[in-house]
């Protein structure tokens, strides 16, 4: 047995980048190398105290604008509902614009906390909770709404 023609069990070479320009030019036209890029983070890699301090306080201020539009939506709800002047005729009006903006910007923020949430970041999770609960407790102290939904039986008066 001739050891000069064997190959070696273990190697530390790298592997060569995937080279598809043996591949014939017809096949789904894929003449190109693919390297595997590195993992990247939106966030990036916060090393400095200071950096994850402004992240979190970004986060709670992120909570506090999504609470502002939750309770801007409900307080124009409120007062719709209060002048009992709003006939749904099934026209889309220039009445509905600020109605879709605020909900647009609900439902980002919204998202957007879900996604640093979803980074699994002690710091940042708990600025996220920290920061819907004062947000929470902020608008429903100083800054609350009546709920005028109550039924009424006797509306013939």
């Amino acid at each position: 047995m001739d050891n000069s023609t064997s190959v070696p069990l273990v190697t530390t070479e790298q592997p060569p980048l995937l080279d598809h320009s043996e591949m014939p030019q017809d096949h789904l036209k894929m003449n190109h190398k693919m390297p595997m890029p590195e993992e990247t983070i939106i966030y990036g890699q916060t090393a400095e105290t200071s950096s994850m301090i402004l992240s979190c306080l970004v986060v709670v201020l992120l909570c506090f604008v999504m609470k502002a539009a939750r309770w801007a939506r409900m307080k124009r709800e409120e007062t719709r509902t209060s002048s009992r002047s709003s006939a749904r005729d099934g026209r889309i009006t220039s009445r509905h614009l600020p109605d879709v903006i605020l909900h647009c910007l609900q439902l980002t923020c919204s998202y957007l906390l879900m996604l640093v949430f979803m980074r699994c970041d002690v710091c940042l999770c708990a600025a996220t909770v920290a920061g819907e609960v004062i947000a929470r407790l902020f608008f429903a102290s100083y800054l609350p709404i009546v709920s005028l939904k109550k039924i009424s039986f006797n509306d013939t008066q």
